[in-house]
C-alpha cells in the first residue's frame, strides 16, 4: 500500500472555482458591504481532555458566521480565514460567509460556504464509481425537509482510473447506492438562512485535476482514515451545529 503525498499549501477549493454550478449565489460585485468576523474565542460549550477518537479539544476555538446560522469548532492551532460580505437590497441584504481552516502543516484541508446552492447535470460520458466509505449522523439542519443530514466520506473516481477523496456534511437520501457512478458530488446541508456547506470540497468533480485530494486506490483512502489529520476532521465536522 502506498502512503499518500500531498503538496503543501494547495487550497481545496481550486476545482469548486473550476466547475460552473448553475443557481449560483450571487458574485462579489452584487455586494455592498463588507465585514470581517469577528476575532475567533474559545468555545463556551463543554469541552473533555479528549474525543472519542483520542483528539483532545480542550483548547479548541469556535467559528460563527456573521448572522450565527453555522458555527464549528476547530483546533486552536489551525488557521481560519473569513469573510462576510453582505448583498445589495435587491438580493435580500443577507450575507454571504466563507471560511477556509488551514492546518499546521499548510494545507487547506476544509472550507465552509453560507448560502450556497446546487445544480448542473453529468453526460453520459462522464460517469464514474463512487464509494461511500464512511457515514455517520450530524446534528444539523437539512438541506430539505425530511432529509436526513450525515458526515459522509466519499471516493469518486477520475478519468485516469484514481480517486478523489472527501469527507464533509451531506444527507442520507443523497447517498449513492452500490455501484453508482456519477460525475460530481456536493456536501451541503441546511440552515435557517438557507443553504451551507462544509467539508474538504463544496463539490467533488471527476473531471478536475485535485491532487491534494487524489489517492491512486481505494486502499490509500481507507489508510487516510486511519490518520490523527482525518479523525480531527471528523471532529470537526462533528462539532458543526446550525440555527
Amino acid at each position: 500500500m502506498t502512503r499518500r503525498v500531498r503538496p503543501l499549501a494547495i487550497a481545496a477549493t481550486a476545482a469548486i472555482a473550476l466547475l460552473a454550478v448553475a443557481g449560483c449565489a450571487p458574485a462579489s460585485d452584487e455586494a455592498v458591504g463588507e465585514s470581517s468576523q469577528p476575532s475567533p474565542s474559545p468555545s463556551a460549550e463543554p469541552s473533555t481532555s479528549a474525543s472519542d477518537d483520542g483528539i483532545d479539544t480542550s483548547d479548541w476555538l469556535e467559528y460563527s458566521t456573521h448572522d450565527g446560522d453555522m458555527t464549528y469548532r476547530y483546533p486552536a492551532d489551525w488557521t481560519l480565514e473569513s469573510e462576510s460580505v453582505e448583498s445589495s437590497p435587491e438580493m435580500g441584504g443577507r450575507w454571504f460567509d466563507d471560511a477556509s481552516l488551514t492546518a499546521p502543516n499548510g494545507q487547506v484541508l476544509l472550507q465552509s460556504s453560507d448560502f450556497v446552492d446546487i445544480g448542473g447535470a453529468c453526460g453520459e460520458d462522464d460517469q464514474f464509481p463512487i464509494e461511500v466509505l464512511a457515514s455517520e449522523p450530524a446534528d444539523v439542519q437539512p438541506l430539505v425537509e425530511g432529509e436526513t443530514p450525515q458526515i459522509t466520506t466519499v471516493a469518486l473516481g477520475t478519468a485516469d482510473g484514481r480517486w478523489t477523496f472527501g469527507v464533509g456534511i451531506t444527507s442520507a437520501d443523497r447517498l449513492p447506492a452500490p455501484d453508482s457512478t456519477g460525475c460530481g458530488w456536493y456536501f451541503v446541508h441546511g440552515s435557517s438562512d438557507g443553504g451551507v456547506s462544509i467539508g474538504t470540497h463544496f463539490v467533488m468533480a471527476s473531471g478536475e485535476d485535485d491532487p491534494l485530494w487524489t489517492v491512486d486506490t481505494l486502499d490509500d483512502a481507507e489508510a487516510y482514515m486511519e490518520t490523527e489529520e482525518y479523525a480531527t476532521l471528523l471532529e470537526i465536522l462533528r462539532s458543526v451545529r446550525t440555527a
